[in-house]
């Protein structure tokens, strides 16, 4: 039993224990909306820096903000037109986190950069 114990550590092997519940009432959502918007100010002006094209409304940040262990704190980037417009509802140009339940929160910009909306259950 010793010499399992010794190969264990010296191996480097973990038992991966779950992830403890997050109560997501007790997070400061407005705090985490104005983080999650000035990080999206940021990722905006870099892609804007870079000349990134914007006229097909694409997802910017996947994970712009939260813990990505716990959906429900994540934050995705995206961008549409305003008003919107079919090229905004393809799948490619959205936030696959969001689809795919990875992500239960975003917020949405123009091609400007200027805020459409944002959304978050907890926010309502």
């Amino acid at each position: 039993m010793l010499s399992v114990f010794i190969i264990l550590a010296i191996t480097g092997c973990e038992v991966e224990r779950p992830k403890p519940p997050i109560d997501v009432n007790k997070l400061n959502w407005g705090l985490e909306h104005s983080i999650a918007l000035e990080k999206a100010k940021e990722v905006y002006q870099q892609a804007n820096s870079q000349a990134l094209d914007l006229s097909n409304g694409p997802c910017l940040s996947n994970y712009l903000h939260g813990n990505i262990d716990y959906p429900q704190t994540v934050w995705v980037l995206d961008i549409a037109h305003n008003p919107r417009q079919a090229v905004d509802d393809l799948p490619e140009n959205q936030c696959s986190a969001y689809r795919d339940g990875q992500a239960m929160n975003f917020i949405e910009f123009d091609e400007q950069g200027n805020l459409i909306k944002y959304y978050s259950p907890w926010l309502e």
